[in-house]
């Protein structure tokens, strides 16, 4: 299950059978391979989107995958190094900063993504839908008028997501018509935060959930810094 939903992730091609015992994802043989593909369609956790093609995912299984096989990875060195430099600059205008790290977790994630706060006035700072919305899924009319409704009022999201968090920093996933990411934290300069992506529901949840907290630590610790703390 895990090779399909990353494969899928990866190239928005239904995977196959042939395909799964080509990359040895599993020690079994083809025909062993059809049979639990078959077992997950009648599950629910997989379907097929065309006759004679592969398998990919459903809401079903991209959330068993988040719960039980995802795994926790560190975010690349590359936006590592982007991320702490432009929080370095909260202090000379949190605004611009806000947009600046909008952008980049956007352009890495290839995602609608941003920052907002909520307690102490509300704000939101988010880039990449037009990227988002060339995803393949999104030549669906009605899915892309979805998908653009929801950005339009992520504040309204936003808040109502954070009614599931019950731990700082901890993902919260949302898959439903379309996939979102978000990460909230209490901060002393900021008040309550919220840290999130979205797109297709088959966008890559185990990269922006590592990007998310690492960003949402890093916003953490620097005004922990300011204030003489650890």
């Amino acid at each position: 299950m895990g090779f399909i939903v990353r494969d899928y992730v990866r190239t928005a091609l239904p995977v196959s059978s042939g395909r799964i015992s080509a990359h040895k994802a599993i020690d079994a043989s083809s025909a062993t391979i059809r049979n639990i593909m078959f077992e997950l369609d009648g599950e629910d956790y997989l379907y097929q989107p065309h006759t004679s093609a592969g398998r990919a995912p459903t809401e079903k299984g991209y959330n068993y995958f988040i719960r039980h096989l995802m795994s926790a990875r560190a975010p690349e060195a590359e936006i590592r190094e982007r991320l702490d430099k432009i929080i370095e600059t909260l202090d000379q205008e949190a605004d611009l900063a806000f947009e600046q790290l909008s952008r980049a977790m956007a352009g890495h994630l290839k995602l609608f993504s941003g920052v907002g706060f909520f307690g102490r006035g509300e704000k939101v700072f988010s880039k990449g839908l037009p990227e988002v919305l060339r995803a393949p899924e999104f030549a669906e009319r009605n899915l892309a008028s979805e998908f653009a409704d929801f950005a339009e009022g992520i504040s309204k999201n936003l808040a109502d997501f954070g009614k599931g968090s019950k731990e700082d920093f901890e993902p919260i996933f949302n898959v439903q018509a379309f996939g979102a990411v978000s990460v909230f934290f209490n901060d002393e300069d900021f008040g309550r935060c919220a840290i999130f992506s979205a797109g297709p529901k088959r966008m890559n949840y185990e990269k922006a959930a590592s990007v998310l907290k690492y960003a949402a630590k890093d916003i953490k610790n620097k005004s922990q810094k300011k204030h003489g703390r650890r």
